[in-house]
Parts: C-alpha cells; sequence; structure tokens
C-alpha cells in the first residue's frame, strides 16, 4: 500500500461509515410499529408560541389549537410577543391565546425568548406541569399534545415531536418536505427503536417542569435547539422521540429565503461540532458527539462523489489500486440507498420520490457555496421569511 491508496481508503472509510450510520436506523424505521399510550390527562400544559412579527400567521396556529384530542381544560396557549414591531400580539389576543410582551430589542433570538417565557411561566404560583414549544407559522396534528403527554406520563422529561414542512408543490420544496422527512421522521424513528435519543428540532418539543427548574434553557444560538438538546445530554439526559406528534410548517416562500434558513442551521451545527464534540467525547457521550459531526448529507453526497470520481480517474490512469477506490464507491452507492428507504420508512408521499430527480443539482449547489459555512457568525440571528 502506498501513501495514495492509504489516503483514499481513509477518506473513503471515513465518508462510508458516515453513510452506513445514517442507512442503519433507516432500515430499522421500516419495522416501526404504533402502539396506543394510554393518557391521564391530568397533566397541565402550556403551549408555548415564541413569536417575532407573525401577525400574518400566528392567529392560526393559536385557533389550530383548539381541535386537540387532549382535554380542553389541561392546557392553554400562550404566545411570547418578542420585540415585535407589528401586531402579533393583538391578533394572538384575538385568537384567544395568553401574551407575553418581552421588549428588550438588544437580546433578540428565539432562545432568549423561551428562556425569558419559560421563567416567566414556572415562577408563576401554579405553574404547569409541561411546555410545549410550537413555531408560530405551524399548525399541529389534532394528536400532538396527547401523544407528547404520553410520553411525558411514560416518564421523559424532553420530548421532540415530528417537525415537518409542507412545499407547494414545486421542486425545490418538495425536495426539502422529503428531506424532513428523513431528518424528522424515518432517522429519529430508527434511532428511538435502537434506544437512541433524538436531536431537538426546535418545533413540537416538551420539557418538563423538574427538567426547566433543573436545566433551566440556556442556549442562545443560531440552532438554540440543537444546543440545549447536546447540553442536556452531556448532562446525562436523553430527549424521548415521538412519532405521531406531528406539527407541521410551511416550507421557506422562495430561495433565498430557504438558503438562509439552511445556512443557520448548517452553520450553527458547524459551529456546535467544534465547541461540543470534545465536551461530549470526554463525559462519554459518543453517539452525541457522532450525531453532531455527521456533515449535512448534501455536503456528505457531495464529497463522496467528488472522491469517487477523482479515485475512478486515478484508478483509469494506474494511479490508484482499485480495491482503495472501494470505500468511495461503497459510500456514494449507500447515500441513494438511505435516502430510498428513508423515504419508505417515513410513508413519504409520491412528490418526495418525484422530487429527487432535482437532488443532483441541489447537490452541485450546495457545494458551490460550501465556503459561506466559514465565515457565519453562530451567533447571529435572521427571523426566516414567510409566506
Amino acid at each position: 500500500m502506498n501513501g495514495t491508496d492509504l489516503l483514499f481508503v481513509l477518506l473513503g472509510g471515513a465518508l462510508a461509515l458516515a453513510a452506513l450510520y445514517l442507512l442503519v436506523p433507516a432500515v430499522v424505521a421500516l419495522f416501526y410499529r404504533a402502539r396506543p399510550r394510554a393518557v391521564s390527562g391530568d397533566t397541565d400544559v402550556v403551549v408555548l408560541v415564541p413569536a417575532h412579527d407573525e401577525e400574518e400567521t400566528v392567529a392560526h396556529c393559536v385557533q389550530a389549537f383548539e381541535n386537540q384530542t387532549y382535554p380542553r381544560d389541561r392546557y392553554r396557549v400562550v404566545v411570547v410577543a418578542d420585540n415585535c414591531t407589528d401586531d402579533t400580539a393583538g391578533m394572538a389576543s384575538r385568537a384567544g391565546a395568553e401574551v407575553l410582551v418581552r421588549s428588550e430589542p438588544d437580546s433578540r433570538g428565539k432562545g432568549r425568548a423561551l428562556r425569558w417565557a419559560m421563567n416567566e411561566l414556572l415562577t408563576r404560583d401554579e405553574p404547569p406541569d409541561a411546555v410545549v414549544v410550537v413555531d408560530a407559522d405551524s399548525t399541529p396534528d389534532p394528536d400532538l399534545l396527547t401523544v407528547l403527554v404520553g410520553h411525558f406520563e411514560e416518564g421523559a422529561q424532553a420530548v421532540q415531536g415530528e417537525s415537518l414542512i409542507v412545499g407547494d408543490g414545486s421542486p425545490e420544496q418538495e425536495l426539502r418536505a422529503a428531506a424532513f422527512l428523513l431528518v424528522n421522521r424515518a432517522r429519529p424513528t430508527g434511532r428511538a427503536m435502537l434506544g437512541l435519543a433524538p436531536d431537538l428540532a426546535g418545533n413540537g418539543m416538551l420539557f418538563g417542569r423538574r427538567l426547566l427548574d433543573e436545566h433551566p434553557w440556556s442556549a442562545f444560538s443560531s440552532t438554540e435547539d440543537l444546543e440545549y438538546g447536546l447540553e442536556l445530554r452531556a448532562a446525562g439526559i436523553e430527549p424521548v422521540f415521538a412519532r405521531g406528534a406531528i406539527v407541521r410548517s410551511p416550507a421557506a416562500p422562495h430561495g433565498r429565503a430557504a438558503e438562509a434558513q439552511q445556512l443557520r442551521w448548517e452553520g450553527g451545527k458547524l459551529h456546535l461540532a467544534r465547541t461540543h464534540v470534545p465536551k461530549l467525547l470526554a463525559k462519554g457521550r459518543v453517539d452525541a458527539a457522532v450525531e453532531l459531526a455527521i456533515p449535512p448529507l448534501g455536503y456528505l453526497t457531495a464529497a463522496a462523489g467528488a472522491l469517487t470520481t477523482v479515485a475512478v480517474a486515478l484508478v483509469w490512469l494506474d494511479g490508484l489500486d482499485a480495491w482503495a477506490a472501494a470505500p468511495a464507491v461503497v459510500a456514494l452507492a449507500a447515500i441513494p440507498v438511505y435516502v430510498v428507504v428513508g423515504l419508505v420508512a417515513a410513508k413519504a408521499p409520491r412528490s418526495a420520490y418525484a422530487a429527487l430527480a432535482h437532488a443532483p443539482r441541489f447537490v452541485v449547489r450546495k457545494a458551490l457555496r460550501a465556503h459561506r459555512l466559514l465565515r457565519f457568525r453562530p451567533d447571529s440571528w435572521v427571523r426566516t421569511e414567510r409566506r
């Protein structure tokens, strides 16, 4: 084995392991079977809706909670009108929500709004037993609270539901909706069946009062949900995934908004990987560290494709042994298998499979813009444009 062979084996092996790490939970998720959960209906719940300039969406979100199967007298909706310049507070109040108005323009962001509102709720004379966080542009399925509370009453202190998006039929939005099915349904389902915890997704999350008392919200980066989940796992607290607790949001309305949103997520995850992987490994939280270190699927695909192309060219030019190119080929082959298996496990609609035809263009575009991740400021906060 010469140096070139060794380099390609190591690089290709790392990519292959990452692809297989994604594939295994997707295969396991194929065997998921739902089971009913008994809910006492005795848990007092606050649905906390952080909202910044959401006057066009917040009333719909509040009113949608009137259709929950959970007992209506055991939950209430509280909207945090966070540094708003529009009529978010008025719209939420007229829709039937309790409204907390926060005016701290030098301390903006969803994470800070959550910390402030949770402190307000938990220091009341009669604090709720649990807090459910739902974004202001979202629509909950009727069973959202019932399923979340079912896991809480079984002993889970942090529960993550299914945060999905709804496309408008365009190829780009349907591809993003398919990605959410993979990341927020298929993978966490398989991981839960393997006894592994999900990442927090920011929408459709439940936290018990005791957890919030002992571990107050302290995540304020651009990916505050993922950050808080990592802090919980570093402390030995494993969130639980609640399949069937579904909350849906509209996809970003156009490509520019979607790219800004994606940059916030991916740049934030890269920052957390740099700062939290060593800490998680030191605490023995190997799975959390590996999960955080796995690159987003688009970048993983681009890297596997580029490495395979170079490896095949070198084999053809007699500059590389064929066996040394095998790991890269395995990585590249495993990725589409993961995508298809994951969509099957997630019971994706036909539009998700049709959207895959546009995936190569999406991967190339992401690879060409990867340099933006290096310039991303993790403490930046930009509101995602709404439809």
